[in-house]
Order: structure tokens, then sequence, then C-alpha cells
């Protein structure tokens, strides 16, 4: 995949500068989804990152698509609102936004989703240890007759999850999460290594027994290197996925895997001078298909 690289600008890596504008969280969930370092954000006074995608097909030209991606932070470089348009009307597939707010330790407190089945909000509680304790989803009606302007109405439940939290011993936590009743149904046990890191979480349904792992492994300087999960444990299946990095700290790599199998290649671009992300690419390995998000900054 590197040829293609030529279209962009090459990473050239200052042993000095300590760049990191884009995080690889362990915790993440979606792995699509882009998560930068406010720190970097905020130094360089970044207000929006744009991206506009492309692809990459053999024999074919490099093609831009009507898929756009849109990133807007405050002045502490939080991502403050996301927005990702498909242009595909109709297709249930059209544009999709949230918006976050912040407590005053820069902890995400809830979040907005708007999308074609309408708005809908995530409220977390939090514990002394910053922990989530609460989350509550619900449905907020829309009075008015734009979909992108919200006037709030009748809020409908959806869930109201609690977790509370015991401690196994000085490296493992229990997280329980509980029923309408008070009583637990699941239970996730958290092992950090004595350092601090994580290197694992077993997820268990008290019920079925059902059983999940997530181990994770780290290179020479702590960064997250590799994240295998195994979904049941009563089969052999895992995913994957590993991630390289340049000698300023920025991701340059990944890959995902299931079994033995490589699935996607990931490169990570950045512009030479600023270090901001320039474009990120992603090789399907079994259809030879790459596709490109290409990258503007806008700046205050």
């Amino acid at each position: 995949m590197t040829r293609y690289a030529l279209f962009f600008f090459l990473l050239i890596a200052c042993d000095t500068l300590r760049a990191q504008a884009v995080l690889i969280l362990a915790d993440a969930t979606d792995h699509n989804e882009l998560h930068f370092d406010p720190k970097f954000i905020a130094r360089n006074r970044i207000t929006a990152i744009i991206g506009q995608r492309l692809v990459k097909r053999d024999n074919q030209p490099m093609v831009e698509e009507r898929e756009k991606h849109i990133y807007r932070f405050n002045t502490s470089g939080e991502t403050v609102y996301s927005n990702h348009s498909f242009g595909q009307p109709g297709s249930g597939r059209d544009t999709a936004s949230t918006s976050y707010t912040f407590d005053t330790g820069g902890l995400v407190k809830s979040r907005l989703r708007n999308d074609l089945s309408g708005h809908f909000a995530f409220a977390l509680e939090r514990d002394e240890k910053d922990r989530v304790v609460r989350e509550t989803y619900t449905r907020v009606e829309n009075l008015g007759t734009d979909r992108y302007n919200l006037i709030p109405g009748a809020i409908t439940e959806i869930s109201d999850e609690h977790f509370r939290y015991e401690t196994v011993n000085d490296t493992t936590e229990r997280k329980l999460y509980t029923n309408n009743h008070g009583l637990p149904f699941r239970e996730q046990l958290f092992t950090k290594d004595h350092n601090g890191y994580l290197r694992s979480i077993e997820d268990r349904y008290l019920i079925s027994n059902r059983r999940s792992r997530i181990t994770f492994n780290y290179d020479e300087k702590g960064r997250l290197a590799e994240r295998l999960e195994q979904p049941d444990l009563e089969k052999q299946r895992t995913t994957k996925r590993t991630w390289n990095y340049d000698t300023a700290g920025n991701v340059t790599e990944g890959t995902y895997w299931h079994d033995d199998r490589q699935q996607e290649r990931e490169e990570y671009l950045y512009d030479e001078h600023t270090m901001t992300l320039k474009a990120r690419l992603t090789k399907d390995m079994e259809t030879g298909v790459i596709r490109v998000v290409r990258f503007t900054t806008e700046r205050n």
C-alpha cells in the first residue's frame, strides 16, 4: 500500500517534537472513530478537522466520494462535536452527528446524537474516582421541523444502567452491571499490572456464564501495541488489532485480523511541518480496495 502514500506528504518525524495528534485508546469501542489528543489540539489552537473520503480500486483512478467527517473542538482541545455525512439520502445512512459536554475534569458528561431516527441523549454520572456509576439513555422529541436544529420536547427513557465497583486485589477491579431490581447480571474484571497498564478485561454474564476476554500489550514506551479480543471463550475465534508509532509518538500504522487472516491495514500520514493529521488510508486485504480520508485543519 505504500505506493499510494505518494498521493500525500510523507511523515518526517522529529525526535525532539512530541506530537501525538491521534490517541489509540485501550477502551475504545468504535475503532473507526478517531480520538484526538486534547493537549495537542489546544496547544496548536485547532478549532476543526475536516475529512473527505476517497476510494482507490485496482486499475482505477482515485475517486472522491460524498462521505465527509467533521470534528470540532473547544479551547481546551476537547471534541465537542463530530459529524459524519454519507451523502446517501433515503438510504438510512445520511448524516449522523454527536455533541459532547464535559465536566470540569475534562471527562465526558453527556452525549447528544442526531441521526435519521431522531435525537438521543446519553447522560453519565461518575463517582469520586471518576468511574461511571450510571448511564441514562433517552430519546428527545424535536418540536421543530428542522432535524438539525433541536427544540427539545418530551423525553422518553430507553434505558437506565447502573454500575458498582469492587476491589478484588491491588491490580484487579470488578465492575458489576445491575438490573432494575438492583441485582447484578454482568461483571467485568479489569486487571492492571503494577505499573498501572490495563492488561485484560474479562467479561461474564452471570446467568448464562457466557464469557469473553480482551488482552492488551504495549511497546517499550508504554503505547498500546496490541488488542486481542476473544468474544466467546467457548470458541477459539479471535480478532486482533496492532499499532506502530514513530519517534514523535504518532501512530503510523495499524492492522486488523480475524483469527490468523489479516483483514485491514491502515496508514496514518501527517504534515511534515505541523504534525497535524494529513490522511488515514485503509486497505481491505481481501478486495484490495483502498479507502482514504484526507484531512484539512482549521485554526483560530
